[in-house]
């Protein structure tokens, strides 16, 4: 579609507004419709022009739709699937940053039905990382084997689990419970995340531990090689502790009987991470990744953030706003355009990170 109507934001949390703010830097004369279940976020965003605040209804989106060419959504994993389900069906573009699990691919038929655009995991990781992976592949032609490795973390750890809280904690727990994907001699295999602790050694930056996660997602269908997996960097020690809680069932979604109180470990879980884990400190998000064929591809990308401007949700948010322009000036071709699918876009994303503080390296060897 052509970049000439309205665009509505739903979802203004820590990601959302974050892109809300970088898209009207990107596209000054747009109008945008903001919603969100949390009728604070009116006020976050008096100080925008153009942008009008409605409080989360069904009814509301549905009038809203109407008046958009580009829907930007930034919710919470467990709800997000139905909600991008519903705007993919009413024909609109949508750029999404949400961490469901469903495969998007499920709506491919309908995408293609209404000839619109859809980008799921426009953000950080996934996001960037399947953009690096899409240049790096198409750079070496043949390839064997892709590692990303991928991490926001404090830049020193802080006690008492060498972790900061700078995204939904929700989505955080589903990194560790959910099976990750990996492929092993072009097969596709479920694995425990927490099952192997991996040694990870990012030279200057330092020495890491991680665990293997569920990040390849849409590179499991566009991309074909003979190993492939993604891995989540934390500091030493914090991997057993997360694997503690999960093993008591700390994670555990199930609504279990506290007195007369029925309450999901999981969701109480949460929300102690987010009373009591520290959430203001200096962090580094940090992504790197290999291709090998015969060559070898490597890219690693590190901004660093600080207690007003976290990383990981400001790098996220710097990809998803930078997204939303691209379908929102219609360059984007229709269908389901995962970001591995834009690596003709690469060297702009490049730019714009690069004008805020991502510092990138890459090699070719």
């Amino acid at each position: 579609m052509l970049g000439i109507g309205d665009v509505v934001f739903i979802g203004l949390g820590r990601v959302g507004f974050r892109t809300l703010k970088l898209f009207k830097e990107l596209v000054r004369d747009v109008y945008v419709y903001v919603v969100d279940s949390n009728p604070n976020v009116g006020n976050l965003i008096s100080g925008l022009s153009d942008v009008e605040f409605y409080l989360y209804k069904p009814e509301v989106i549905n009038e809203l739709v109407r008046k958009a060419d580009l829907v930007v959504t930034a919710l919470p994993s467990n709800t997000a699937f139905n909600i991008v389900s519903d705007l993919v069906r009413r024909c609109v573009d949508v750029v999404d940053v949400s961490f469901f699990s469903e495969d998007p691919y499920i709506l491919e038929d309908v995408v293609k039905g209404c000839n619109s655009t859809f980008v799921p995991d426009a953000g950080f990781a996934p996001g960037y990382t399947n953009l690096v992976v899409g240049y790096g592949i198409n750079l070496l032609g043949n390839v064997d084997s892709v590692e990303v490795f991928v991490g926001g973390i404090p830049s020193k750890p802080i006690p008492p689990l060498g972790y900061v809280i700078t995204w939904n904690p929700l989505d955080l727990i589903e990194e560790y419970v959910r099976p990750a994907r990996v492929v092993e001699d072009f097969k596709i295999k479920f694995v425990d995340p927490l099952e192997t602790i991996v040694d990870v050694d990012l030279g200057g930056l330092g020495r890491f531990e991680g665990f293997v996660s569920d990040g390849l997602r849409t590179l499991l269908r566009n991309v074909r090689v003979r190993n492939m997996r993604e891995v989540t960097i934390r500091w030493s020690n914090h991997l057993s502790k997360m694997k503690f809680l999960r093993d008591i069932g700390l994670m555990s979604k199930e609504l279990i009987r506290v007195g007369d109180v029925a309450v999901r470990p999981a969701e109480v879980l949460a929300k102690l991470l987010e009373m009591y884990l520290p959430k203001e400190a200096e962090d580094i998000a940090i992504a790197y990744v290999v291709v090998r064929g015969g060559r070898e591809y490597s890219e690693l990308a590190v901004l660093r953030g600080s207690p007003e401007e976290p990383a990981t949700p400001t790098f996220t948010a710097l990809v998803h706003a930078y997204t939303a322009k691209l379908v929102y000036e219609g360059r984007v071709g229709s269908g389901i355009q995962p970001l591995e699918k834009l690596v003709e876009f690469k060297g702009g994303y490049e730019d714009y990170l690069r004008s805020k503080g991502v510092s990138i390296t890459s090699r070719l060897r």
